[in-house]
């Protein structure tokens, strides 16, 4: 019964986001160049913690967000069509 409470508690505190990633360094952010596509990001840094998608007006295409962030770091990764062009970090020590 007690291997259950503490997988079930578990899951409900990763869902929750408080658990933070290792994936989210510096070196990881190194990694990410422009024109890779979303799946790759996700193999080097995971899961946002949040994306964002919108049209593109004019130019036509999709504009999409992913924001990743722990208790000293945050990361922005702007794609546009799928394709990274542009990649934002800070970083606490």
């Amino acid at each position: 019964m007690k291997i259950y409470l503490c997988l079930s508690l578990s899951l409900l505190l990763a869902g929750c986001g408080v658990f933070t990633s290792t994936a989210l360094t510096q070196t990881n952010l190194d990694k990410i160049h422009d024109d890779m596509s979303p799946a790759e990001v996700k193999s080097v840094l995971g899961d946002p913690a949040s994306s964002e998608s919108e049209p593109i007006p004019i130019v036509g295409g999709t504009q999409t967000i992913y924001t990743y962030h722990s208790s000293s770091s945050e990361v922005t990764i702007l794609f546009k069509n799928d394709l990274v062009k542009e990649k934002h970090g800070t970083f606490s020590q």
